[in-house]
């Protein structure tokens, strides 16, 4: 066998996918063999074998134990283990698999040739029809099914039977497959797949000249074939999760991550798109860079994102997907919310005011609003509500410093008109609000933002930061992303990598919103859209969609977005719909619900209760332990699945997680949104955004279900399911 340093071991899911199948000491015996692989592949008890009786010459066996074997294709330097079984069902797995070069997808497939007399999977009926008779094989094959995989889909008679069948398709058969049997077009198949369309261009090299190893290096075998640097990202792979987004990216998703831009960078899609995984994977990219270029020592990517808990989960899941730029000293990696970055920021410039984010220190700014409306009179018709939307919508978000600024200042949206007359009265509110914050030595954030602001421009501080990656831009203000702006300037050689920001405003939670070009950053022509859903079946994926139904929703700059093309590949049950006659008896369901989840495949940490208020998270936790079911409230800081329990939480903390099922109760009319919610609205605009706000929370929560949907309510539920309930129920 050659010298190690000539090797190299890589893992096609399927690999993965069977890993899952074997007992526990089976697969860690696997795991313990493959580190020691990489290191040096000679090395006692790891010889290959050739596989007697298989058509192909480069697949091989390598003993696990006594009684279980793995299957591998050697090709000149590369290894590629492809199956793990017991040692008959491994060789009858290999004995009819090759590998196979496929220029049309532009990557490595692992297909089995079968005769059509050995495909029968299924019992026959005189005329039981064929799952895919009205497809043409032309049609299989420019969508992506190789030759040598038609016989045995002709054979299939029913979609239960294709999934039956999964292991004996290449793995990118499979999704053609099952896209084709749920209904999709073939636009979306390649939309899906990442196999590119026959009108598109050809590349300059022909695909056809790629050696094997040229050709597992491509971004569409990299969605399928894992390759670990070294033994300790092989080794945190196998703890952490084989078939997870931290191996396998999507030919868009790695494009999107993995390359270079000549300026501001936007990524879009809808929630479960893996938009935060794209981020992240970015974030290690440029890191990479960072490493591998002297001239860049002691710089930083900056990821940051608006709320804590949510920056938390990232910098959790960059500890695996990356540790070695968070371990560096300094790291290469700096995690953060913005609101913190803001605070540190300004205490190390000594900023002599003290930003009322939260706390003792908001409190006092409402007490001083209090103050100003018993020393002012009121414009007519104007209700001290109505003020203060005006002043954190308009002044501080728009940051307007002076009166000849807001008479001129353009309030689209606002829905109440405002004269001359009374922009002036208010105004002088205003002056007043601003200087008794002020003598109070308080501040704002946006005017912590403002001022961050102005010691970037003024100081022109060298920041260690060679470009800020953003993720959640939906729920940032127009001061926020004019600080994102100012930490990280264009320069005198433009702005290449600067600026990478991630969002979905459909999933906006928190009502403030900006334009990226009105903020100073151009991001035209680098405006990417990611569509695939990885997280939720297409059934939970539609009814949190139909939430939205007929909401009007902005992309992020000056235009306007859509859901158009957004498609989940995996199918399952319908959500559950549940009526109940009281909160006693919905409770009580919700337990019975958590009860009836298959245990063997469902630990009690990958279950969601999810909920808009916070005395609604105590009161679930008290029922569900008073019912013997272990919980765990989340609060700040990041889930630790490992901790038994349910978990419970608000809509909003869920932001970031995602579980295998989802329970969202108390959405009657009378609890969702919150009464006190709709009681705050200064006006009918001003009602119609919280309106649209709680229905994209409820939408953010809905998506956070990957397999099960459970929404319930008692009485009459709430109008913004209303509609679609009868559909589903």
């Amino acid at each position: 066998m050659m010298d190690a340093i000539n090797k190299r071991v890589s893992y096609d899911i399927g690999c993965m996918k069977s890993l899952r199948k074997l007992p526990d000491k089976v697969a860690l015996r696997f795991m313990d063999m493959m580190t020691r692989y990489m290191s040096d592949p000679s090395s006692n008890g790891l010889n290959l074998e050739t596989v007697e009786g298989a058509k192909d010459s480069s697949i091989k066996s390598l003993r696990v134990d006594q009684g279980y074997r793995a299957i591998a294709f050697e090709v000149a330097r590369d290894i590629m283990f492809v199956h793990v079984n017991e040692h008959d069902k491994a060789y009858r797995w290999a004995g009819n698999r090759r590998v196979k070069l496929d220029p049309d997808t532009n990557r490595i497939r692992v297909v089995e040739e079968l005769d059509v007399t050995v495909v029968e999977t299924e019992p026959q009926g005189a005329e039981e029809p064929r799952l895919f008779s009205t497809v043409t094989d032309k049609r299989l094959k420019a969508l992506g099914v190789p030759a040598e995989e038609m016989p045995a889909v002709r054979a299939l008679t029913s979609i239960e039977g294709l999934e039956t069948a999964e292991e004996g398709f290449d793995p990118l058969t499979y999704q053609i497959l099952y896209a084709l049997a749920a209904g999709y077009s073939d636009e979306e198949v390649y939309a899906l797949t990442g196999v590119p369309e026959e009108t598109e261009t050809a590349p300059e090299t022909p695909l056809t000249d790629l050696t094997f190893d040229q050709m597992i290096e491509t971004a569409e075998s990299r969605q399928t074939i894992f390759i670990p640097e070294d033994e300790k990202e092989l080794r945190r792979v196998f703890e952490e999760g084989l078939e997870g987004w931290r191996v396998f990216l999507h030919p868009d998703q790695r494009k999107i991550a993995y390359r270079d831009y000549n300026g501001p960078a936007m990524v879009r899609g809808g929630a479960g798109t893996g938009k935060t995984v794209v981020a992240m994977h970015r974030a290690k990219h440029l890191a990479d860079q960072i490493e591998q270029d002297l001239t860049q020592t002691g710089q930083r990517v900056l990821l940051t994102t608006f709320t804590t808990s949510l920056a938390q989960d990232i910098e959790a899941n960059l500890r695996t997907l990356c540790p070695e730029h968070l371990a560096a000293r300094p790291p290469r990696i700096e995690v953060i919310n913005l609101d913190r970055w803001v605070s540190q920021f300004l205490k190390r410039k000594s900023f002599a005011r003290e930003v009322a984010f939260f706390g003792e220190a908001r409190d006092r700014l409402d007490q001083i609003w209090r103050e100003v409306f018993d020393d002012h009179e009121l414009p007519e018709g104007l209700s001290e509500p109505f003020i203060r939307a005006e002043w954190a919508q308009i002044v501080q978000a728009k940051g307007l410093m002076d009166q000849r600024a807001y008479l001129k200042v353009s309030r689209a949206g606002r829905g109440t008109p405002l004269d001359r007359r009374k922009r002036a009265a208010l105004w002088g509110i205003f002056a007043d609000y601003r200087a008794r914050v002020v003598s109070e030595g308080l501040a704002e954030p946006d005017d912590a933002y403002r001022e961050a602001i102005e010691i970037l421009s003024s100081e022109a501080p060298n920041l260690p930061y060679a470009g800020v990656i953003v993720d959640e831009a939906q729920d940032m203000g127009e001061q926020a992303f004019r600080l994102i702006r100012a930490i990280v300037p264009e320069g005198p050689l433009g702005d290449r990598n600067s600026l990478f920001i991630v969002g979905d405003a459909h999933q906006r939670i928190y009502g403030r919103r900006a334009s990226m070009a009105g903020c100073g950053i151009n991001v035209r022509g680098r405006s990417k859209r990611v569509r695939l859903n990885y997280r939720t079946t297409q059934e939970i994926r539609s009814w949190a969609v139909s939430v939205l139904e007929g909401v009007s929703v902005d992309d992020l700059d000056e235009g306007s977005d859509t859901l158009k093309g957004y498609v989940s590949l995996l199918h399952g049950v319908s959500p559950e719909l549940v009526s109940s006659t009281s909160e006693v008896e919905e409770l009580k369901g919700v337990s019975t619900w958590i009860r009836s989840l298959p245990s063997e495949n469902v630990r009690l940490s990958d279950i969601g209760i999810l909920c808009a208020r916070r005395a609604d998270v105590d009161r679930v936790s008290a029922a569900l332990q008073g019912d013997g079911i272990e919980t765990v409230v989340l609060q700040a800081g990041a889930d630790d699945r490992s901790v038994p329990g349910v978990r419970i939480t608000t809509m909003h903390r869920a932001k970031g997680l995602e579980f295998f099922a989802v329970a969202i109760p108390f959405l009657s009319e009378s609890a969702f949104p919150p009464p006190g919610a709709l009681k705050s609205a200064v006006d009918a605009a001003d009602r119609e955004d919280i309106l649209t706000q709680y229905r994209s929370l409820l939408h953010v929560a809905a998506t956070r279900a990957k397999k099960a949907l459970r929404v319930s309510w008692s009485g009459t539920p709430t109008k913004l399911i209303n509609d679609h309930a009868p559909n589903l129920g």
